[in-house]
């Protein structure tokens, strides 16, 4: 091998283990990784015909939630937790009116290996953790350097190790030609190649790890800048008392599932976020109570297991001040600008199905209502309806977009074969903009459940301060809606 080939070998080598690190690999967990392992089989294989743009059978398998409720036969999908669940049934069946996948033959060994693995473990799903510290600092660096070489003459450095590196080649392949050879034993050939420098391996590696590490601490004190910055404002608004989202994985927002939150619908409780001892309970205790049905064309709330007579469906959200909470926090005004919808401010293509709906007022100051046709059902007799509703205050909606504060997310579920409504089927309701602290339950800092919960959160039964600062009115309503939805 050329000593020019094994410089740019070496190169290669001392780049990967510096960018890889010098961290020992980890031993491999004994548990299988969903999303390693068994997430790029649903991808490649299933997605096409049971992912997010189509759902046959009503079965999806990209989302959690949905997916292991199976699909219409009403047959969860991965129970029991053997050969017999519904999964393994159809993906190692000979019957080709069971088998799958339909489309692009049958799974692999290793595939059915990973998939009857993930099954007998009871099939962990967890939440997508984010990357380890090495593998986001790898990525982070990775796109800076790919954006600021897409920026010619923008890094210097770089195009000139570049440029270097090419010259090594050329001049280590030119010194290697035959000292005898016509072309280059005279003239100018001859001086171009006399002048050819001799660059060892060792210090064509150490030019190129110097290059590396200087712009690798660049970019490490950039980040660690920006960070601080970020930090500071995460402080600064969480003293504050400050709302943030919930960092969620992937678009749309998903809401957080609240302890209880499943079946058909429900009561959940809404609590109060200020904690201070000159208030009721310390701050503990119910501001609305909200209640969550699926109807049908009557108003007639259903349940699991029922027929469905008519040819429409629809969300139902009732919302209730809960005892002595100061009223300014549920005006009127205030709540008919929340509005039900399934569009974000950043979907620009609406729904043709989607028919956002408002509050309407049940009892001034104390009780509202919003009812949210499914449009996509109009009496079929077996239909798979899966997406999320999102409750969002201080609502304007025109024809691009809808605009506003995403407080909730209503996620359903729903599986009807032949008008009936299966077991299977879900219908729940979790907060989507929480306090920033809900994501470090520490002493002093409120809890999801003391938030948003299916059991039932003290109510106020003694007088409470009317200090709006410890209400937190003032934020509240710079925060909330001065008119209601446009049409």
């Amino acid at each position: 091998m050329s000593n020019a080939v094994t410089s740019i070998a070496i190169w290669r080598i001392g780049v990967f283990l510096l960018l890889a690190g010098c961290a020992s690999e980890q031993p491999k967990s004994s548990t299988i990784d969903f999303h390693k392992e068994v997430a790029p089989i649903f991808k490649a294989r299933c997605w096409q015909c049971h992912g997010p743009q189509q759902q046959q059978g009503g079965l999806r398998l990209d989302e959690k939630t949905i997916a292991l409720q199976g699909g219409l036969s009403g047959k969860k999908l991965v129970e029991p937790p053997n050969d017999e669940s519904e999964l393994l049934r159809r993906v190692t069946s000979d019957d080709p009116t069971i088998a799958m996948p339909k489309e692009g033959g049958r799974l692999t060994m290793q595939e059915l290996e990973v998939l009857r693995r993930w099954v007998v473990a009871s099939a962990p799903w967890p939440e997508k953790l984010p990357p380890s510290g090495r593998d986001e600092f790898l990525t982070r660096y990775g796109h800076d350097l790919w954006r600021r070489l897409g920026d010619f003459g923008s890094e210097p450095k770089i195009w000139l190790l570049l440029v270097f590196a090419i010259f090594v080649g050329m001049a280590e392949r030119i010194r290697q030609l035959p000292a005898d050879s016509p072309r280059w034993s005279s003239g100018v050939l001859y001086r171009v190649r006399s002048r050819c420098p001799r660059v060892s391996a060792a210090g064509f590696c150490v030019i190129v790890f110097g290059t590396i590490l200087w712009d690798v601490v660049g970019f490490s004190m950039r980040l660690s800048s920006d960070f601080a910055t970020l930090n500071q404002k995460l402080v600064d608004a969480e003293s504050a008392g400050a709302m943030r989202p919930v960092a969620m994985s992937g678009t749309p927002p998903k809401p957080l599932r609240a302890r209880g939150g499943t079946g058909l619908g429900g009561t959940y409780y809404r609590g109060n976020d200020e904690r201070s001892e000159k208030l009721f309970n310390g701050g503990y205790y119910r501001t609305a109570t909200m209640r969550l049905a699926l109807i049908d064309e009557t108003d007639q709330p259903l349940t699991l297991g029922q027929q469905i007579t008519g040819s429409q469906l629809f969300v139902r959200l009732e919302i209730e001040r809960a005892l002595q909470v100061t009223p300014s926090l549920f005006t009127d005004q205030m709540m008919q600008a929340v509005l039900l919808t399934r569009r974000t401010s950043d979907r620009k293509t609406p729904f043709l199905t989607d028919e956002p709906a408002t509050l309407d007022v049940l009892q001034t100051g104390d009780r509202w209502s919003a009812k949210y046709r499914l449009a996509d059902f109009t009496g079929q007799s077996d239909i798979a309806l899966n997406d999320i509703i999102y409750v969002v205050t201080g609502a304007t909606r025109s024809a691009e977009a809808v605009q506003g504060l995403v407080q909730y997310g209503i996620v359903f579920a729903l599986r009807i074969r032949e008008r009936t409504l299966q077991e299977n089927s879900e219908l729940w309701l979790g907060p989507i903009l929480v306090p920033g602290n809900f994501q470090y339950p520490i002493d002093g800092k409120i809890t999801l459940a003391e938030w948003l919960d299916t059991n039932p959160i003290p109510e106020i039964t003694s007088d409470n301060t009317t200090d709006p600062k410890l209400l937190g009115i003032p934020e509240h309503l710079e925060k909330g809606p001065t008119r209601p939805a446009k049409e």
